[in-house]
């Protein structure tokens, strides 16, 4: 009965996680993007708060990360890369000992009933680092989602921060400078990244960190 419990809290993080940041994007994005003076006007202060609530915004999963980057190019341009990664450094750590809370002991015990897990499990202990800056280097990957399985995986706290933020970079500073080209909001929403050596950018994130995830499970296995 507790193991069910625990599936159900376990599944529904994930649910949150992954489904949330879609939604909430289009309703907190539209009014962010659609007043970028109002941002822009801050005094010093207020950027801190503000600073302060984007890794809760981040981390709890109501904006996903890139979204967050597209805004802030759009909004303070290169002013906003430094508190930008502080951010969503802290946010994914957020994430991570929240989903440390659950545990994630149902969900994998569930995992390992339907597959044969163990000895992946043991190749991401080993090799967290790797893993986790492959999984954060990959566009595919939400960021909500990635926090949290890591957490469940058992991948320890100081490789997960370390190669999270490294990992997130790339696509980071990608979204952020595709945000700082939009000239309105209607081409942001419309064609957010229409430059094409963006589309190739992000087809080689995905191709590198795939062949890399290849690559160590393929050693994994021997």
């Amino acid at each position: 009965m507790k193991l069910s419990r625990n599936l159900l809290k376990e599944s529904l993080y994930l649910i949150w996680m992954g489904f949330l940041p879609l939604i909430s994007s289009s309703v907190l994005g539209y009014f962010a993007l659609s007043n970028p003076e109002f941002f822009q006007n801050l005094s010093f202060w207020d950027q801190v708060i503000f600073w302060i609530a984007a890794v809760f915004i981040m981390g709890l999963a109501l904006s996903p990360t890139t979204f967050f980057a597209l805004f802030t190019g759009y909004v303070f341009g290169f002013q906003g890369i430094l508190p930008l990664i502080i951010a969503y450094s802290f946010a994914s750590l957020l994430g991570y000992f929240l989903a440390k809370k659950l545990k994630g002991e149902a969900i994998i015990a569930l995992l390992r009933a339907k597959f044969p897990l163990d000895h992946f499990l043991e190749n991401v202990k080993a090799n967290s680092f790797s893993w986790v800056f492959l999984t954060r280097l990959s566009p595919v990957f939400p960021f909500a989602i990635t926090n949290a399985l890591m957490a469940f995986l058992g991948v320890h706290v100081k490789q997960f921060f370390l190669a999270g933020t490294l990992g997130m970079l790339p696509r980071t500073l990608l979204a952020l400078w595709t945000g700082m080209q939009a000239k309105t909001i209607q081409g942001l929403y419309q064609n957010p990244a229409s430059a094409q050596w963006q589309d190739f950018a992000s087809l080689f994130l995905l191709i590198f960190s795939g062949f890399g995830m290849f690559w160590l499970g393929k050693n994994k296995a021997k």
